[in-house]
């Protein structure tokens, strides 16, 4: 059993935002906003078993997106929102710097 940091950063300006770790809902806020300073809206951590599990992330109204990762290599997700509203999710093995 590890821990998966996930980590919403760049592009956020007040989206209801859910995230899921394998259907579970692991975080379901309705506001969230990018602190630029930082370049951080908010960041989880969640326990995870090894080995492969789905993270999924959707905008209400808005794109969803959904990565399969490898707990024994990936340390964190990251997720930004571009200014054409689209997501980019991507996997880490190494943790945010902010951290």
């Amino acid at each position: 059993m590890g821990v998966l940091q996930i980590a919403l950063q760049e592009g956020f300006g007040g989206e209801h935002v859910v995230v899921a770790v394998d259907a579970t809902v692991v975080l379901d806020e309705p506001s969230v906003h990018t602190r630029t300073q930082v370049g951080l809206a908010r960041s989880i951590e969640v326990p995870v078993r090894d080995g492969a599990v789905t993270v999924e992330v959707s905008v209400q109204g808005g794109p969803r997106e959904s990565l399969e990762i490898d707990t024994t290599v990936t340390k964190a997700v990251l997720v930004d929102l571009d200014a054409d509203g689209r997501l980019t999710v991507r996997a880490s093995a190494d943790l945010p710097r902010f951290m």
